[in-house]
């Protein structure tokens, strides 16, 4: 059975970036990676579980975890923390968050200006190499200020 385009990119990314991590090249990894990639959110352990198990019907969510752990250490995948559970993404572009602190809702939102300042700032602090920039804003989102409107 041929692969989709989708399942092909993703297996050439993920050989290239297990290569680059210096790690082993695993269907589970790439699965995981490919999920991550088709569900433009921020998906919990479970959400990814359940996701992935359709493909690898045989796979255990101790097995999920630990991948999405050890890809997490390696920084190919974001983990966003929202009370207390913690959600990943595969995003790669530079982006921030927007975290609801009553629903938990995530959002994504770019910011060249606010990327290049925090660079700027990383850049100015002397002895330390920065690798990544993490800036989430917490506050109410608009489906959550119209329902305490509502409500």
């Amino acid at each position: 059975m041929a692969k989709s385009s989708l399942e092909a990119s993703t297996g050439e990314m993920t050989l290239e970036i297990t290569g680059k991590a210096d790690m082993k090249y695993t269907n589970q990894r790439v699965e995981i990676i490919a999920f991550l990639r088709e569900h433009k959110g921020h998906p919990t352990v479970d959400e990814v579980y359940d996701g992935v198990r359709k493909k690898l019907t045989r796979i255990s969510k101790a097995t999920v975890y630990k991948n999405l752990k050890f890809l997490s250490e390696r920084g190919l995948l974001e983990e966003v923390n929202v009370k207390g559970i913690t959600r990943f993404e595969a995003n790669f572009v530079p982006h921030h968050h927007l975290i609801c602190r009553e629903c938990g809702r995530i959002e994504d939102f770019e910011s060249e200006e606010l990327f290049d300042y925090s660079m700027k700032i990383a850049g100015d602090i002397e002895g330390f190499s920065i690798d990544s920039v993490n800036t989430n804003f917490y506050g109410k989102c608009k489906k959550c200020k119209e329902d305490n409107r509502n409500g």
